[in-house]
């Protein structure tokens, strides 16, 4: 009896997919009253506004004409080592983005 139920699990070990350490391409959004894509590249990740770097926080809390985002997306370091911060709002027809590196932050232009 016991023999039987080491094969049945060496059975189902093989028929089980392998485990994968591949990160996945995109990451869904699924509530949709989020401002902002549905689909994130990868290395692209949600966080929340208090967890954006200070100087990001400062430079949109000193910007006349910016928003507090409902919605943050931070983008993987680019080859120059700055990080990209999108801001979005429900409130706003675009998003604005910030550009960061070495401790300093810069609004980018508009998306066109």
């Amino acid at each position: 009896m016991r023999a039987t139920a080491v094969v049945a699990s060496l059975f189902a070990a093989a028929c089980s997919p392998a485990p994968t350490t591949e990160a996945p391409t995109t990451v869904e959004v699924t509530a949709p009253s989020i401002p902002g894509p549905t689909t994130l590249p990868a290395g692209a990740r949600d966080i929340v506004w208090a967890d954006a770097p200070q100087a990001v926080r400062d430079l949109i809390a000193t910007t006349p004409n910016s928003f507090l985002p409902d919605r943050v997306i931070e983008q993987a370091p680019g080859a120059d080592g700055s990080v990209i911060y999108e801001l979005w709002s429900a409130n706003a027809s675009e998003p604005i983005d910030v550009s960061y590196a070495n401790g300093h932050a810069a609004i980018m232009p508009p998306r066109h």
